[in-house]
């Protein structure tokens, strides 16, 4: 059975969720590495997938010693290689369904 529910937190809970001052939720947020639905810091909803996002963020910016921009850079490309890896497969599979023609 699919379920389609995501779970919703606030910032406060995100916070707890991440074990993070709010502060450097919100620095984690300016750097685009995640964009909550909301406004305002007050009306942010994160969701899970964010929460793993912000917590592989924290594993790269604090195993690298990386500043918060070259963390959302590498997020961005390792997103780039992911995609065109799964590009490629799929081009992979047509081209050997043409080639078994």
């Amino acid at each position: 059975m699919h379920n389609d529910y995501v779970m919703n937190m606030r910032l406060v809970d995100a916070c707890h969720a991440l074990e993070l001052a709010s502060a450097q939720v919100l620095e984690i947020v300016e750097h685009g590495i995640i964009i909550p639905v909301g406004e305002t810091p007050e009306e942010w909803l994160f969701d899970l997938q964010m929460i793993s996002t912000a917590r592989r963020a924290m594993r790269l910016q604090r195993d690298l010693q990386l500043e918060w921009s070259a963390v959302a850079l590498v997020l961005e490309l390792i997103e780039d290689r992911d995609r065109l890896r799964a590009e490629n497969a799929m081009l992979q599979r047509r081209l050997q369904r043409f080639l078994n023609d």
